[in-house]
């Protein structure tokens, strides 16, 4: 067995996801480092986001069973890449493979206080 690894593990929102049936069965999820901004327009809801790949049947079942979009999910996996050449114009394919994930609460809660909604900041700095 090799000493090498390569894993991520990621917490954020629940953008979306498709299943695809061929030429494998693959589930892809859009997960977001931010909370939704609330806009309509495609894209605009969540502009910052990152595809994962799930091709477990049974965590396929229960991933589906379990969430649903903007539900705050914790997740981990590995990657690799295929098709790298450097400084060139050729694309580069990242795979994230999600090898295990929990549903950490049913969308980001509203914040309200003697009659305000107070909302979450778009980002925080932390050192």
């Amino acid at each position: 067995m090799s000493p090498y690894f390569m894993t991520f593990h990621v917490k954020g929102e629940l953008v979306g996801s498709m299943l695809l049936r061929e030429p494998e069965q693959k589930l892809l999820i859009d997960v977001s480092p931010n909370p939704s901004t609330g806009a309509s327009a495609p894209g605009f809801a969540h502009p910052e986001r990152v595809c994962f790949t799930l091709k477990n049947p049974d965590l396929i079942k229960r991933f589906r069973d379990e969430t649903s979009p903007g539900d705050v999910i914790e997740a981990t996996g590995t990657f690799a890449q295929s098709g790298y050449i450097p400084h060139k114009t050729s694309y580069i394919d990242t795979t994230f493979l999600l090898l295990d994930f929990n549903c950490r609460a049913q969308s980001w809660p509203e914040l309200f206080h003697a009659g305000r909604k107070y909302s979450l900041p778009e980002m925080v700095w932390m050192h």
